[in-house]
């Protein structure tokens, strides 16, 4: 008897993680709040990345989060280029868009816990084709 529930409910866990893990989409759908993909920046004839993400998720250049002390206003978002660090948003100038695979804003803790130290106002990811 104990048998038969014990494998009954090893089926029904399976069934429940196969469940939870499988989706019909693909892993990267593309686009989203938080990504700018190569075929939007291309569809908005701009001419460098910095025009794309302003006309595009202008939100990503805006400060979030707190300062760490009130009197000064939070340190400039870092920009990442394929995963180095590239500088700030104004470099976001002197990125070829022809190399462009996706921009990406990552939240303040998540940049932390990636690049370390303090990302305040979070970061922007730029990753190319290789």
């Amino acid at each position: 008897m104990w048998r038969r529930v014990s494998y009954v409910l090893v089926g029904v866990s399976l069934t429940a993680c196969a469940a939870a893990t499988s989706s019909n989409r693909p892993a990267f759908s593309g686009g989203g709040r938080d990504v700018i993909t190569a075929a939007e920046i291309v569809a908005s004839r701009v001419t460098d990345a910095y025009q794309a993400v302003s006309q595009l998720r202008p939100e990503f250049l805006r400060r979030r989060g707190a300062s760490p002390i009130p009197a000064f206003s939070a340190p400039p978002i870092s920009v990442y280029l394929d995963d180095l660090p590239f500088g700030t948003a104004e470099s976001l100038h002197y990125i070829p868009l022809d190399r462009v695979r996706l921009i990406r804003y990552i939240a303040p803790a998540d940049a932390d816990l990636r690049w370390g130290g303090t990302h305040f106002s979070g970061a922007i990811l730029v990753t190319t084709l290789k």
